[in-house]
């Protein structure tokens, strides 16, 4: 079978690659391809976000990330032409300890200077903000009212029928094997490319090794379940967050979406839902929101975040000509997606993009110079 030839081939049809496909195709850059492991797109780690939206962040360039994306959300359902609510209740951070709040400070301080408009509150705007929660024991909080969440498949949606309606390829059950130079072998097709974009999310850092590219990028499971509608939440509730356990929950379905990391779990694949750990998520969600003790719990499942070592995103070369990383967001790649989409490809048509990506340079970790993202749930 000959070689498919395109300008830009794409792995992976998440929310990152579509909305690189879009972004390029909107361009005009010509012939843009997608190849993709499962069925359809958005399958993978978008399929099974919590759905955040945030640009409370600690360093400067994820704050733009998510500045620059917070502004694209807001208009996503004109632009697109779909239905996808961004339901913008804010994001609210509870602390019950000193340091936490002089933590939240530093924060807000690194926020403002870029445009943010940050509410640093006491226990009683706490209180007004989120009256289900157990506020006793709790010093403060921080808040950003044009934060939120929204469902990722929305946005998928609405990326994959622009980019196609623009002349985007779409290739999927196309599990990538090899390749030879700018060619992308797969178990039924190969696809030529002056550009390859490596966005596959957690698979990332294995399809590097594929390809013989260095992606420090690792699969972490992350847990989260909805319980049944509950009523008595004042619907949309803020994404509520307990920095000192790490449980998160928000509005979903007229209940509540409830989450949390387990931040000693090692690397791997498995999305397996724990139910041994999510009702120790439940046990300390409730520990805060009393009322959820008459919770039941409708559904829960696992997904994957692509970590890197600095809970940054690699967006720029994958260390060779051609070669493109869109990946490693850890955690934070649907509230991410606009602003990437929309910054490769101006990489990959004009060399110069909105903003300054030497932070997220792949060679920061051999450099020695990696800038931590503290603010990470």
């Amino acid at each position: 079978m000959a070689d498919q030839r395109f300008g830009v081939v794409i792995i992976g049809a998440g929310i990152i690659g579509t909305s690189i496909a879009y972004h390029l195709a909107r361009g005009g850059k010509a012939s843009v391809a997608v190849l993709e492991k499962e069925s359809a797109a958005g399958l993978g780690s978008t399929a099974k976000a919590a759905g955040g939206i945030r640009a409370q962040f600690s360093s400067p360039v994820n704050v733009e990330l998510s500045r620059l994306s917070i502004e694209r959300f807001e208009r996503f359902e004109k632009e697109m032409g779909v239905a996808a609510p961004f339901i913008q209740a804010g994001y609210l951070w509870m602390a019950s300890t000193p340091g936490q709040l002089r933590l939240f400070e530093a924060n807000a301080a690194v926020q403002r200077s870029q445009g943010l408009k940050i509410e640093l509150l006491d226990r009683a705007g706490v209180e007004k903000k989120a009256p289900y929660v157990r506020s006793d024991d709790l010093l403060g909080g921080i808040f950003h009212g044009r934060d939120g969440y929204a469902s990722p498949a929305d946005f998928v949606a609405g990326y994959e029928k622009k980019a196609r309606e623009l002349g985007v390829s779409f290739f999927f059950r196309e599990e990538v094997t090899g390749r030879e130079g700018r060619t992308v072998r797969t178990r039924t097709g190969s696809y030529a490319a002056e550009n390859v974009v490596i966005a596959a999310g957690a698979y990332s850092g294995r399809l590097g090794q594929v390809f013989g590219l260095e992606l420090p990028v690792k699969p972490v499971r992350r847990q989260c379940f909805v319980t049944e509608p509950m009523p008595e939440f004042p619907h949309p509730i803020p994404m509520t967050i307990d920095y000192t356990t790490g449980v998160y929950l928000h509005s979903e379905s007229g209940g509540l979406l409830i989450g949390k990391a387990d931040k000693d779990e090692p690397s791997s694949f498995n999305e397996n839902a724990d139910y041994g750990f999510l009702e120790k998520v439940a046990e300390l969600a409730m520990g805060r929101v009393p009322a959820l003790e008459n919770a039941r719990i409708r559904t829960g499942w696992g997904g994957l975040y692509e970590v890197t070592p600095d809970n940054h995103p690699i967006i720029g070369s994958a260390g060779e000509p051609g070669w493109w990383a869109a990946c490693g967001f850890s955690g934070h790649g649907v509230m991410h997606a606009p602003a990437t989409g929309m910054l490769v490809a101006e990489l990959l048509t004009t060399g110069r993009p909105s903003m300054d990506l030497t932070p997220l340079r792949l060679s920061r970790f051999k450099e020695g110079s990696p800038n931590l993202e503290t603010n990470v749930i």
